[in-house]
């Protein structure tokens, strides 16, 4: 499945790139997504075999036509097509990550202790977008766990500046 909606995702990726209009592709899929997560029957009236692929693509007509681009909802009369329609999330996430990579932002997930202000936010977005050469995209997350300090996972690495890990640290030093 991965796989599929990976292949899918650049497909749709590439066309966007072909029409000019990978910021209106994006702002399109987050709208279907967005209903999808709010009314998830209805991905379950898109995939249903009970139903017949002419019903399931006027389906998606009438609720996306107007809405979001043609190529937008052929891309999803396609995916009811072919049986594909669950992997839909999966496709957004490649071509989200495409759209990220060619426009070169970084999503930056921080998790902290506590909130962090925006100073603090402001200030680690200057420095990892200093780091990572990239436009930086914080998501802050708490975890009470961490007892202080934070972690911050970007471009696939992980920096650990958690209090807990610090005494992780210190603890490998002194038994040695």
């Amino acid at each position: 499945m991965a796989q599929m909606s990976k292949e899918y995702g650049t497909a749709l990726f590439a066309l966007a790139k072909e029409c000019d209009a990978e910021d209106e592709y994006k702002k399109a899929l987050d709208t279907v997504l967005s209903v999808f997560r709010e009314t998830p029957e209805y991905i379950d009236l898109l995939a249903s075999p009970s139903i017949s692929k002419d019903e399931r693509a006027e389906a998606v007509e009438q609720a996306f036509s107007g809405r979001v681009p043609e190529h937008i909802v052929s891309f999803l009369q396609l995916l009811c097509e072919k049986g594909h329609i669950r992997s839909f999330e999966g496709c957004v996430s490649e071509y989200n990550a495409l759209y990220d990579a060619s426009k070169k932002i970084a999503v930056a997930k921080v998790t902290s202790a506590v909130p962090l202000t925006d100073g603090e936010k402001d200030s680690l977005k200057q420095k990892l977008q200093k780091i990572s050469g990239s436009n930086v995209c914080l998501e802050c997350s708490t975890d009470k766990s961490l007892m202080g300090g934070l972690v911050v996972e970007i471009n696939g690495k992980v920096i650990d500046g958690t209090l807990r890990h610090r005494l992780h640290e210190v603890k490998d030093v002194i038994s040695r």
